[in-house]
């Protein structure tokens, strides 16, 4: 093989090799791109949304002071969300957290930072409030939960407690760990019981 014809086939590989290499070199680039790539492809203030029951009747409201999509994982994050789920026969159920996702296909909210669920009788007096952190609400199923610490204060009772369930349509609440139960029987008076 003479000199030229070697010099050419050297050149030929290395040119082959480079192409390769920069396809790959390209591909990897374009990938890490896209897994890090989390923008918002639109975003709403005061953002309000209302869901209906098949039957055509208000299920839940959904209020944030600042709303993001993001299409790459197809979620949306909340600025001071605020929930009122609505029951049949029941005043609604207010929950409100400091920030909050919304999944894929809106059935599950996370809030995030301090959370409050409460109830209000229909003169506007509470009746409920559950002070807690970082809870996942299940939409369609009407329930909620935490493992984080957590104060139930109803009309005449505080617990304190650890990791709660609450199963909102049947108006229970579950406390996974129970610390100490303050029941107030009379003005002034009241019974402590710890775990």
């Amino acid at each position: 093989m003479s000199q030229r014809s070697l010099m050419i086939s050297v050149l030929f590989v290395a040119a082959v090799a480079s192409v390769w290499l920069l396809r790959r070199l390209s591909e990897e680039q374009t990938g890490v791109g896209e897994q890090f790539f989390h923008d918002p492809d639109y975003y709403m203030e005061d953002f309000t949304t209302l869901s209906m029951d098949t039957d055509g009747t208000p299920k839940n409201r959904l209020y944030a002071v600042y709303m993001a999509h993001y299409p790459d994982d197809d979620t949306t994050e909340l600025l001071q969300p605020k929930l009122e789920i609505y029951r049949i026969e029941r005043p609604p159920l207010f929950i409100t957290a400091e920030k909050g996702w919304v999944t894929r296909n809106n059935d599950v909210i996370l809030l995030r930072g301090s959370v409050r669920l409460w109830e209000d009788d229909e003169l506007g007096k509470r009746t409920l409030q559950v002070d807690t952190t970082d809870v996942r609400v299940l939409l369609n199923d009407e329930y909620a939960e935490t493992d984080q610490p957590a104060i139930i204060v109803s009309k005449r009772s505080t617990i304190r407690g650890a990791g709660i369930r609450a199963w909102m349509k049947e108006n229970r609440l579950e406390v996974l760990r129970h610390e100490r139960t303050t029941i107030e029987q009379a003005p002034g008076a009241a019974i402590e019981t710890a775990r």
